[in-house]
């Protein structure tokens, strides 16, 4: 059945008109036209989006989907209700190093998950983790995974480099140099931050970029925290290193004085920095120093609100952000005066679906395209707080935030995954998304 959106102002050709989107029963994008009634002879389901801003999907290239206490099918529910509609799934150590290891999780996500999906190669620990990169290729995989806090030797970080020169892999790197690491003094409510000081990250970085740009590979920097290393990433992108980043809400939106209130729910590596590099990580998301914008979703515990929440040093690792970055950067963007509508669309949904090489189905509104809709409702205000079953608000640390949008509706593939108050799509309506093969 065909699927009429009509009287809604979406965004599209890079600014928001006034016009319907006819979508097909497959789900694309089948006509954008003008405003105006329904044909009369038209058999299908309307959907009145007056007053509504419809944006695409976001598509989120960094998050921890089935690890630790999270799952598919929660971790999907999360980003839909956030008007996420394509996660790329981060997998724990070695577990996509094959054809065969990817087929099976590609399996278990095609029975659970409620929006798309894709899946990162690695994550790479050992030498043998490289040797079969090329049938990742193959199976649609455009990134792979290097953790340097596992401490793996230099020789393995080159030898990964190499290997992402060979295959055009993209390699992702968490990174941190672990030697500049110290130890944390938990009587002080900053000595988490004190031990994980911004020159792991800038000593890290340093180092993999040169690295890639010796051997010509592409590379790219999760989760930046530090203004420093944006000015090491814009360097090297002027120099013609192929580097690209990614940075998170938590680091635009909060800083190291959020440790002495919310210590438990901002634990996570990298640590939250000081208020001037989140301007300056601002500055770098406007210029397009960094590329895009991503969650690091991860749950290290199920949330329990009736718990009473953990000393500091027993708090469990991780910020489970995916209903969550959404709404806070249009929030940000429509009534905090940052970036821009145009540039918004862009890090959240355009540049990842194109870094994923995706963009041929993903990542705009356009004849052909999927329809991965976000329907925003931009003047209504709602208190950041438990969004029912599988919500992970509990646990972060916005929870109690007033945001002025909120989210009336997520499609994925033209089918309502979320209604604004309940998630409608059954298990497994969610598909394997894989790179273009160019």
């Amino acid at each position: 059945m065909k699927t009429l959106v009509r009287n809604g102002q979406v965004w599209t050709e890079n600014e928001l008109r006034n016009v319907d989107l006819l979508i097909s029963s497959l789900g694309k994008i089948e006509a954008i036209q003008d405003s105006g009634d329904a044909p009369q002879d038209f058999r299908g389901e309307i959907i009145d989006a007056d007053g509504l801003l419809i944006l695409p999907g976001a598509i989120d290239i960094h998050a921890h989907i089935q690890d630790a206490a999270e799952t598919f099918y929660g971790g999907t529910c999360a980003a839909a209700r956030g008007g996420v509609t394509t996660v790329i799934d981060m997998p724990p150590f070695q577990t996509v190093i094959n054809h065969k290891t990817l087929m099976k999780r590609k399996a278990w996500g095609e029975q659970e998950c409620v929006t798309d999906f894709g899946l990162t190669g690695g994550i790479v620990i050992d030498f043998s983790d490289l040797d079969h990169l090329d049938e990742l290729v193959a199976a649609g995989v455009a990134q792979f995974k290097i953790f340097m806090l596992m401490n793996p030797p230099v020789k393995l970080l080159w030898e990964a480099v190499k290997k992402a020169a060979e295959t055009g892999l993209r390699l992702t790197v968490h990174m941190e140099e672990p030697v500049c690491l110290g130890e944390v003094n938990w009587d002080d409510p900053l000595g988490f931050v004190k031990a994980n000081p911004p020159a792991a990250e800038n000593v890290a970085v340093a180092q993999l970029l040169e690295m890639a740009r010796a051997a010509g590979a592409p590379i790219h920097v999760c989760h930046v925290s530090s203004g420093r290393t944006a000015e090491l990433i814009d360097s090297h992108k002027a120099w013609g290193t192929s580097v690209t980043a990614e940075t998170a809400p938590q680091y635009l939106l909060l800083n190291e004085e959020a440790y002495l209130e919310q210590g438990d729910r901002v634990i996570a590596t990298p640590v939250l920095r000081k208020r001037e590099d989140s301007e300056m990580l601002w500055q770098a998301l406007q210029d397009g120093t960094i590329d895009c914008v991503i969650t690091d979703h991860f749950l290290g515990a199920l949330p329990n609100p009736g718990k009473p929440r953990p000393a500091l040093k027993d708090a469990e690792p991780g910020i489970a952000g995916l209903e969550t970055a959404y709404p806070l950067m249009l929030d940000a963007v429509l009534h905090g005066g940052r970036l821009g509508l145009s540039r918004l669309v862009e890090i959240m949904a355009a540049r990842p679906a194109q870094l994923m090489k995706i963009d041929d189905r993903k990542g705009r509104i356009a004849v052909g395209m999927d329809a991965d809709l976000v329907f925003i409702d931009p003047d209504t205000s709602w208190k950041i707080a438990d969004l029912g079953e599988n919500s992970r608000i509990s646990t972060l640390p916005y929870e109690g935030w007033v945001l002025h949008t909120y989210n009336r509706r997520t499609m994925v593939r033209g089918k309502t995954v979320w209604d604004g108050e309940k998630i409608l799509a059954e298990r497994g309506w969610g598909r394997y998304c894989g790179a273009k093969i160019i």
